[in-house]
């Protein structure tokens, strides 16, 4: 059952990359929730335990880091060609802090996961996770040059 609903999920997001329309980020999370599902063969009970912890941090390091990696560069576009060395030097130890800290809660994240799934789990999910980004960066890329071709 499974396999169908990740089967259905990819060709509708196929579908969706011949599109011009933007894909939703509700629609790429549900992508990835049943790609990651799959390939970490997680019961229904272990998929929700396993959804609760990891959507709990990914909020954390969305709000706590992304955002403000987000906000420094918008910052940087701003006043780029006239920023000072020291403005710039400050700009690169608030990214940093910001990445540090992502990466604190992803730590974070693996402890309270290991706690209830084995490290082999884990680390299909790290795989599973690095595979999908690539399978969407790539599409995003396809999508690109059929567009430039078209």
């Amino acid at each position: 059952m499974n396999k169908l609903l990740i089967i259905a999920m990819l060709l509708i997001s196929n579908n969706s990359f011949g599109q011009k329309s933007k894909m939703s980020f509700e629609r790429l999370k549900a992508l990835k929730m049943s790609y990651i599902s799959e390939k970490i063969d997680l019961t229904e009970t272990e998929e929700s335990l396993f959804w609760e912890i990891y959507d709990l941090y990914e909020k954390k390091i969305f709000t706590d880091s992304r955002k403000e990696i987000k906000n420094i560069r918008r910052d940087y576009i701003k006043c780029k060609d006239s920023m000072s060395n020291d403005r710039a030097l400050e700009m690169i130890k608030k990214i940093n802090a910001s990445e540090q800290h992502a990466l604190q809660l992803k730590e974070e994240r693996d402890k309270s996961l290991l706690e209830v799934f084995s490290a082999i789990k884990i680390l299909k999910m790290y795989h599973a996770e690095y595979r999908f980004n690539r399978e969407m960066v790539y599409k995003m890329t396809k999508k690109q040059d059929y567009t430039k071709n078209n």
